[in-house]
């Protein structure tokens, strides 16, 4: 009869702690996916090992400056009221590695560009 107390006990807490883990889990899971740059912002971070920098083709070809790699930099571009590419490109090359889209109105972007010079290159948001 003990046995079974214990047992019971065992697996009341086995399905709280559960529950709580769950719940835990669930409560995180979005906070971590937005994105905390400001509207209009947007930061360029070299962490492969080239230079890059970032074009604007719907605002004429419109560049930021090359970024070394190790470095971020920061920018404001504002809005131009809609959506557009944003192109990150491999200075030494020219290649774009990676294209993401932006509207100042409704976002800042965060970019990493990885990889290595001669291999494989991408680029990852936030």
């Amino acid at each position: 009869m003990r046995f079974l107390r214990n047992a019971k006990r065992v697996g009341i807490t086995a399905a709280v702690t559960c529950t709580m883990a769950t719940g835990l889990l669930a409560s995180t899971a979005g906070s971590a996916s937005a994105s905390t740059i400001k509207n209009e912002w947007i930061q360029l971070c070299a962490q492969g090992n080239y230079p890059a920098y970032v074009e604007f083709p719907y605002r004429g070809g419109a560049s930021s400056f090359v970024v070394s790699p190790g470095q971020c930099q920061w920018w404001n571009w504002q809005s131009i009221g809609i959506w557009e590419p944003v192109n990150v490109v491999d200075s030494w090359s020219g290649k774009i590695i990676g294209t993401e889209w932006y509207n100042g109105d409704y976002n800042g972007l965060g970019i990493g560009a990885l990889g290595s010079e001669g291999g494989q290159q991408r680029i990852q948001t936030w």
